[in-house]
C-alpha cells in the first residue's frame, strides 16, 4: 500500500512540474492533498505549520542567502573578468589555453560563489567571446563554460551541499571540505581533455590565432588580480577548515570581504549595481528557501504516511549486491537530472535515499559528494540542463544543439570521476577529520 502511495505521490509531483507549476508549490500541493486523503485528514494539517517554520528558520540555512548575496556581488563587480584575463595571460601559449583559463576561472569562482549558474554566468559573459575571437569552435567554447560552471556546486562552498546537509542532518563544514579533492580531480580532468582536444585539432585545422607574445612582466602583472580572489577563498574555506568559523559564519565573512573588495579596492559598487545585486540575491534566496520549505513538508508527509520508511526497508532488504543498488541509485539520479533542476532532485529524493545509504553502512558525507557529482551532470544534460540555457543566454547566436554537443564529452569525464570517488571513498573523506 505505502509503495503504491509513494508512486502516486511522485507521479502527481512529476505531473505538476510537467504542466509548469513551480517546484515549491508542486511540493506543497502534493503534500497537503496526500495528507488530506490518506495522512489523517484536517487533523494532520496542524503539524504542517511547525514543520514549515522550522525548515526555514534554522541558523545553518542562513548560509544560503549569504552565499547567494556574495555570488551576486562578485558577478556584478567585474572580479570575474579580471580573473579570466589574468589566467588567459598566464596560460598564453599553452594548447587550448583559453579553454583551460575558462575551466580554472570557473573553479576559482566556484570557491567563492557556491552556485553553478552564477559561476557559468559570470565567466561566460566574456570568455566565450574571447575564445571565438581566437578561432575556437563555438561548441568547444560553450562546452567549456557550461561544464566549468558545474564546478560551482562541487568545489566548496556549495548551495546544493548546504541543502543536502540540512535534509540529511550532516555537517555542512564536512561536506564542503569533502568536495575539495573531487573538485580538484574534476578540474584537472577537464583541463587534460581540453589540452588533448586542442592538440588534436591543431594538427588537423592549425593552431588558433594568437596575439603577440606575452612577456614575463605581463605574466607577473597578471598575478595581482589573482590575489584578492585568493584572499577571499582563504577567508571562506580557511576559516571552516581551521575551525575558526562555521559555514554560516564563513558565508557572512565572505560577503563582507567581497563587499570590501568590490567597493574599496575595485570601486565598482554604484547605487544602481547595489540595487541589482540586492534584487538578484533576494529573488534567488526566496526561490531556494521556498523549495526547501516545500521539500520539508513533502518529506514530513512521506514519513507520516510510512512511504519513505517502507520503501527504504524494502530496497535495503533486497537480496542483491549493494553495489547494484548503488548503480541503480545513480542511474535514477542521472535520469531525473535530464528533466529536473538540481535542488528539486535533492530535496525530493533525499528522504528516501538517505535511509537506504545508512542501511548499507555507507558514509553520508561521501554520498553527499556522489550526489553532487550527479547534480553536476544534471546541469549539462538535455533537455533541462540549466547551464546549457545560461550559456545560450550569454551567446544567443549559438544554437542550443551546438552547446549540447560541446558539453556532452564532459558528462563522460564526470562519470569517470564519479566512478573514481565511488571506488575510492578516501578522495571525499580524507580531509574531513576534525572539521565541524
Amino acid at each position: 500500500m505505502e509503495i503504491w502511495l509513494g508512486l502516486a505521490m511522485f507521479a502527481a509531483l512529476i505531473g505538476c512540474l510537467a504542466i509548469g507549476i513551480p517546484v515549491a508549490f508542486s511540493l506543497f500541493g502534493v503534500a497537503i492533498v496526500s495528507l488530506l486523503l490518506v495522512g489523517g485528514g484536517f487533523d494532520a494539517l496542524g503539524l504542517v505549520a511547525p514543520t514549515l517554520w522550522g525548515s526555514i528558520t534554522s541558523f545553518t540555512l542562513t548560509a544560503v542567502p549569504l552565499f547567494i548575496l556574495m555570488g551576486a556581488i562578485i558577478s556584478a563587480s567585474g572580479m570575474g573578468s579580471r580573473l579570466y584575463g589574468s589566467l588567459a595571460t598566464l596560460l598564453h601559449g599553452v594548447p587550448g589555453g583559453l579553454m583551460i583559463a575558462t575551466t580554472l576561472a570557473c573553479a576559482i569562482m566556484a570557491a567563492v560563489s557556491g552556485s553553478s549558474v552564477a559561476t557559468a554566468g559570470a565567466i561566460g559573459r566574456f570568455s566565450v567571446d574571447e575564445m571565438r575571437r581566437y578561432g575556437y569552435r563555438d561548441s568547444d567554447a560553450c562546452g567549456a563554460v557550461a561544464a566549468g560552471g558545474t564546478l560551482g556546486i562541487l568545489i566548496p562552498p556549495s548551495i546544493p551541499m548546504i541543502v543536502y546537509g540540512i535534509v540529511a542532518e550532516q555537517s555542512i563544514g564536512k561536506l564542503f571540505i569533502a568536495g575539495i579533492i573531487p573538485g580538484l580531480v574534476m578540474t584537472v580532468a577537464f583541463m587534460a581533455f581540453q589540452v588533448r582536444a586542442a592538440m588534436r585539432r591543431s594538427r588537423t585545422e592549425g593552431p588558433p590565432r594568437r596575439d603577440a607574445a606575452v612577456s614575463a612582466r605581463d605574466r607577473l602583472a597578471a598575478l595581482k588580480h589573482l590575489a584578492p580572489i585568493a584572499v577571499l577563498i582563504w577567508i571562506i574555506l580557511g576559516s571552516i577548515y581551521q575551525g575558526i568559523a562555521t559555514p554560516t559564519e564563513a558565508a557572512a565573512l565572505g560577503t563582507l570581504a567581497s563587499l570590501a573588495l568590490s567597493g574599496a579596492i575595485y570601486r565598482e559598487l554604484t547605487l544602481s549595481k547595489i540595487r541589482i545585486i540586492l534584487e538578484d540575491a533576494a529573488r534567488g534566496s526566496v526561490m531556494v528557501l521556498m523549495i526547501i520549505a516545500g521539500a520539508m513538508v513533502f518529506g514530513y508527509v512521506m514519513t507520516t504516511t510510512q512511504v519513505a520508511p517502507v520503501i527504504s526497508r524494502s530496497v535495503a532488504g533486497l537480496d542483491v549486491s549493494p553495489w547494484l543498488i548503488f548503480i541503480a541509485i545513480n542511474m535514477l539520479l542521472i535520469f531525473l537530472g535530464c528533466f529536473m533542476e538540481t535542488l528539486s532532485i535533492i530535496v525530493i529524493t533525499a528522504p528516501i535515499l538517505i535511509p537506504i545509504i545508512s542501511a548499507f553502512g555507507w558514509d553520508l558525507i561521501w554520498f553527499g559528494v556522489i550526489l553532487t557529482i550527479n547534480m553536476e551532470m544534471a546541469l549539462i544534460t538535455p533537455p533541462v540542463g540549466l547551464n546549457l540555457f545560461v550559456v545560450q543566454g550569454v551567446v544567443r547566436d549559438v544554437p542550443l544543439e551546438r552547446i549540447i554537443r560541446g558539453a556532452l564529452p564532459y558528462v563522460l569525464i564526470m562519470l569517470a570521476v564519479l566512478a573514481l570517488v565511488a571506488a575510492f571513498p578516501q578522495l571525499a573523506t580524507a580531509l574531513v577529520t576534525g572539521v565541524r
